[in-house]
């Protein structure tokens, strides 16, 4: 069966078709020149026209689909609900004209998401099921794309984990774009997420100080492709900045601005935390309160930048002198606050004149010779922070009524 054989042209006998019965069938020509896939089959299910584009769109050639079920053009998984659909069509008394979102099948078996219109048209022939459409599998791909790297982008705005966000965006590169690898690495540690090999040859888009989102893809991106991994990249530097911003914010709240130890927020939280390990362990925790001597006299004849030049030095000898797991705080102007673990009366004492050792080195500062020394008061125990703390003060001052410059545990 042709399906425009009859079209446009003068009817036997030489009696003209009423102009509505005319436009009830399309001429080929018509039909092959609108902008989207057209295909027709009869009642019984065959293919009776497909245009260029339907050629184009299922990967046959004209020939090969003439004849033959239109069953050939769906998906197994859909073939027996579009069959009911279609004899419904037929046997519907009001012809139908609605359109859905239908799947295709390709000649080489790959799958496709078409937008249709679909109708039961009248024709000498008998009736003809005829479907009008495009393949949108692109643009729902690029819709759902954009989706996702929207959806990422509230969730960074909202405080995402960033490594979280890492593996979410590999993923969504990995499996809507054409690439063989991609990574996202911050600058001295280990990738937070990567597929393939390392991409080193790839695309480097920075979403930080020197931190990376790598790709290496297969084929050359198109330009909409390009947009997504953009998208991703920018996405990736905003968590990364607001999580920067926050560590910032955080880190200034419980440290001292100018020597950068713990303050007395951390200070305190920290020494919870360890009489909290004494109790249950039944060990002790110590507090060595250091009191730099004479400070005072080094802001009066030097200046606040001087005085502030011997804090920092004076902090970073602290720091030297304990162990990595004890804590030093400026517990505010002169003062500092040392808190270990696990230790008993010997180690805490050894622990004083080590930091005595530390302050009484030689010190410099623009030039000029300081003798630095400090009066520090140890106290033990396993709970009650704030006796701790006083009982560490009040060794201080027996530390400088015996003359400065020494440790006493108090008892």
């Amino acid at each position: 069966m042709e399906f425009s054989e009859d079209v446009g042209k003068g009817p036997p006998g030489g009696r003209e078709e009423p102009l509505d019965e005319l436009l009830l069938v399309a001429p080929a020509a018509i039909l092959e020149g609108l902008p989207d896939a057209v295909v027709a089959a009869s009642r019984d299910g065959q293919i009776v026209f497909v245009n260029a584009l339907a050629e184009e769109m299922f990967g046959y050639p004209r020939e090969e689909l003439l004849g033959q079920p239109v069953q050939l053009l769906w998906p197994e998984r859909v073939r027996a609900r579009y069959v009911r659909n279609m004899q419904l069509y037929f046997s519907t008394a009001h012809r139908l004209r609605f359109s859905t979102e239908a799947w295709g099948l390709r000649r080489d078996g790959s799958e496709f998401v078409g937008e249709m219109t679909w109708g039961v048209v009248e024709t000498s022939a008998g009736p003809l099921l005829l479907a009008i459409g495009r393949d949108v599998s692109q643009r729902r791909a690029a819709e759902a794309r954009v989706r996702a790297v929207a959806a990422m982008g509230e969730r960074a705005l909202a405080g995402a984990d960033v490594a979280d966000l890492a593996v979410d965006a590999v993923e969504l590169i990995r499996t809507t774009l054409p690439i063989a690898a991609a990574q996202v690495r911050l600058a001295g540690r280990a990738p937070l997420a990567s597929f393939g090999a390392t991409p080193e040859d790839g695309m480097r888009l920075p979403i930080g100080d020197d931190d990376d989102l790598l790709v290496r893809p297969q084929d050359e991106l198109s330009d909409q492709e390009m947009s997504l991994v953009r998208a991703v990249a920018n996405t990736l530097a905003t968590a990364l900045a607001r999580r920067r911003d926050e560590d910032r914010m955080r880190h200034e709240a419980l440290h001292d601005p100018l020597t950068g130890l713990p303050n007395r927020t951390l200070l305190r939280d920290r020494l919870e935390h360890a009489l909290a390990q004494s109790e249950r362990d039944g060990r002790e925790t110590a507090v060595l309160f250091v009191d730099l001597d004479k400070f005072k006299e080094v802001n009066d004849a030097h200046g606040h930048a001087t005085g502030d030049a011997v804090l920092v030095e004076f902090a970073r000898r602290l720091r030297t002198a304990v162990r990595p797991a004890d804590t030093v705080a400026r517990f505010g102007g002169d003062e500092f606050v040392v808190v270990c673990e696990h230790v008993d009366e010997h180690v805490v004492m050894a622990l004083g004149r080590r930091l005595e050792a530390a302050i009484q080195a030689p010190l410099t500062v623009d030039g000029l010779p300081y003798g630095l020394s400090a009066s520090i008061g140890i106290a033990l125990g396993r709970s009650d922070p704030d006796a701790l703390m006083a009982n560490a003060d009040a060794a201080v001052y027996r530390a400088k009524a015996q003359g400065r410059g020494r440790a006493v545990l108090f008892t």
